[in-house]
């Protein structure tokens, strides 16, 4: 199974955020769309990745467009240092072995970025590090200067 594609409906879950509060995807929708952003911490690509997702959140904190959600496929204490190390503050829940709901979206790389809209339809989907995924998360925010030296895309 491939990951799934835009304009499709997205799985309904729920998994517990790192402070131990369960978090709902389809109550999330219902206030406004909700990146998911699948990881693993020894990925060198999600590495790359995750402090761009930091600076989305920390533009957008005072009037949210979106929810970011952080999904870990690695255990709490793993978590807890990839967060730590990287000063992720927006939520990171836990996608328990045997990752039930990184199955259902049909992950085979990560990061996976999917974006969930208020209708439950998946409105983006993709792999890797991609600026231009990135870059449309953080609209209208410059979120990449032209001579930053990054790559425009890195696989996971």
């Amino acid at each position: 199974m491939k990951q799934l594609p835009p304009n499709v409906q997205a799985p309904d879950f729920k998994l517990t955020a790192l402070n131990g509060q369960e978090l709902r995807l389809s109550d999330a929708i219902a206030v406004r769309p909700v990146v998911l952003a699948f990881y693993k911490a020894s990925c060198p690509t999600c590495q790359l990745t995750f402090p761009y997702l930091q600076r989305i959140y920390s533009e957008f904190r005072a009037e949210p467009f979106s929810t970011i959600w952080g999904i870990s496929q690695d255990e709490f204490a793993e978590t807890r240092e990839f967060v730590r190390e990287y000063g992720i503050q927006f939520d990171i829940l836990i996608d328990e072995h045997p990752y039930a709901v990184s199955a259902a979206y049909g992950l085979e790389f990560v990061p996976a970025i999917v974006v969930v809209g208020t209708d439950g339809k998946i409105t983006i989907s993709d792999y890797g590090f991609s600026k231009a995924t990135l870059s449309e998360i953080a609209k209208p925010f410059q979120l990449f200067a032209a001579d930053d030296g990054l790559p425009a895309i890195r696989p996971g």
